[in-house]
């Protein structure tokens, strides 16, 4: 005999199943699904070996930010100039800056994308032009302990390449990028 599943039985179920958490963020999902709502880790059972690797390689998007060694942040006052934030972006090598207000809290984040595509070509002089203008205002920020998996969804969900980390007072601390992930993944994997 097949009961009629109405929202009330669906719930009751829901509430009386054991938890789903992610391996990755933590996140708690509805039992029976194949990925995490919040962050896409594949949460599909797997039998054998493969399970306790699987665990062990996820345990790392646990670890704090902190623990990515990210570089200090280049930072340069809102006043400043676009062709002052390119300079330094040349002179560090680095990918972006971030810019901040009168008491150094974080008041926006300017990339080479913007170099690329709101600067080339289109605006002549770079001197006289603050680069508040065309950055990035209140960029998603983390701060030093959060952890990795945390990063990588922010990346993939809003395409970032770049995220500030920050003190409790907003003040911008360091930086971490895609490619800093990636290079810690990598270490990590060929190390065990």
């Amino acid at each position: 005999m097949h009961l009629p599943l109405t929202r009330s039985f669906i719930m009751v179920e829901l509430e009386s199943s054991q938890s789903m958490l992610c391996p990755a963020c933590g996140h708690d999902n509805i039992p029976g699904s194949d990925a995490c709502e919040d962050c896409g880790q594949n949460l599909a059972q797997t039998h054998g070996e493969g399970v306790e690797a699987e665990q062990a390689d996820a345990s790392i998007f646990q670890l704090p930010l902190s623990r990515l060694n990210p570089r200090k942040a280049e930072c340069v006052p809102r006043r400043a100039t676009i062709s002052e934030a390119i300079a330094l972006l040349k002179s560090q090598r680095v990918g972006c800056v971030l810019v901040t207000g009168e008491e150094e809290e974080l008041a926006g984040i300017f990339t080479e994308g913007d170099v690329h595509y709101k600067v080339a070509g289109l605006i002549e002089n770079l001197d006289s032009i603050p680069v508040e203008s065309l950055m990035t205002p209140r960029p998603s920020t983390l701060r030093p302990g959060d952890p990795i998996s945390r990063a990588l969804h922010l990346m993939g969900l809003h395409g970032f390449r770049h995220i500030p980390l920050v003190d409790d007072s907003g003040r911008p601390v360091s930086i971490i990028s895609f490619r800093d992930i990636v290079r810690f993944m990598e270490d990590s994997f060929t190390a065990s």
